[in-house]
């Protein structure tokens, strides 16, 4: 299936404190077919604000490169140290997050961007956890501990894999 043939939806939700101290953001991409809507691929990753800042900037650099100068590239909140789990601080950063994400659903070279696909792979040592780890837990998701390859793929080349050790 062909990258125009798939409609891209993005949310950024469920900031969370990690235990080692940072915010994580819960990121749920949804690609659904155009041609056949109950054709539906979802992934969820849990990412931190530098692994958006850094797709940000990544993005930001191929969108410059189109020339495309009739759209605004997404602002992106700027990074601090005192006050970055202020309430405000962290639903700015995640509306940014998000409005970052959804700018690349409406751009072939953007949502077709190995950065962008990258951003969606999940493997050891990555700061993305697994939803759920901890039972009726107000504490956010430990860190997946992964042995083998975890990821989703969803940009039209193939369909998508979900792999959890035991």
């Amino acid at each position: 299936m062909r990258g125009a043939d798939l409609a891209r939806f993005y949310t950024v939700t469920e900031p969370q404190r990690h235990p080692r101290g940072y915010t994580v953001y819960k990121v749920t991409a949804r690609v659904v077919s155009r041609r056949n809507p109950e054709d539906v691929q979802e992934i969820i990753v849990w990412k931190r604000y530098s692994d958006f800042k850094k797709l940000h900037k990544e993005l930001w650099q191929i969108h410059k490169s189109l020339f495309r100068h009739s759209e605004l590239f997404p602002p992106f909140a700027k990074g601090i140290v005192f006050g970055r789990f202020d309430e405000t601080v962290i639903e700015e950063r995640r509306q940014c997050a998000e409005d970052l994400l959804q700018f690349s659903a409406n751009i072939p070279a953007l949502y077709n961007s190995k950065q962008l696909e990258d951003f969606f792979k999940v493997c050891c040592g990555n700061t993305c956890t697994r939803p759920g780890t901890e039972p009726e837990s107000l504490h956010p998701p430990k860190p997946l501990q992964l042995n083998s390859f975890f990821f989703c793929h969803f940009f039209g080349r193939s369909r998508g894999i979900w792999r959890f050790p035991g």
